[in-house]
Formats: C-alpha cells, structure tokens, sequence
C-alpha cells in the first residue's frame, strides 16, 4: 500500500476504520499520503491514474450517502431506458 497511489471515499473514516488505518497504525503511510478522494479524482481536482502501471489502492470504507445517491442515479438511469424502450416499440 505504501508503494501505491492511495485514493479514498472519504479520508477521514478511512483514517479510522479502513485499511489505511492498519497502514497508518504500522507507520506505513499517514494521512497526507492519501493522493485523492473519489470525488476529487471524478470532477477533475485530482488527477487519476498517470501510467499503465500506477497501482492505486481504494479505500472504500462505504458511505451511506454516496451509496443513496448512487442507487438513484442508477434507478433514475434505468426508468429512462424503460421509457425510451416503450417509445421505441
């Protein structure tokens, strides 16, 4: 984990509960070792992978809200594919 590019959901819970808590405990890495969140890498703050052979390591602890928000997209996403499929009949 050390030699990788370490991106999580949410930095702080990962601190605290994830597998980069066991890195930090081991004295590993430490939190300003984290590269990116998630969101940071999707909206283009931060960057993502920049080879072929970069490793990165998510750290995804699960958020509850991310996990909602998600899960609306996807049902939002596929209520459209229904409606474009009944038209399209």
């Amino acid at each position: 984990m050390a030699k990788a590019t370490v991106v999580t959901d949410l930095t702080e819970q990962a601190c605290a509960i994830g597998d980069l808590h066991h890195a930090i405990d081991a004295g590993a890495l430490s939190r300003d070792d984290v590269h990116a969140e998630l969101g940071e890498v999707i909206t283009g703050a931060k960057r993502g992978r920049s080879s072929a052979d970069e490793i990165i390591v998510f750290d995804s602890t699960g958020t509850g809200l991310q996990d909602a928000a998600a899960a609306v997209a996807v049902y939002r996403k596929a209520l459209e594919d229904q409606e474009r499929m009944t038209f399209s009949l």
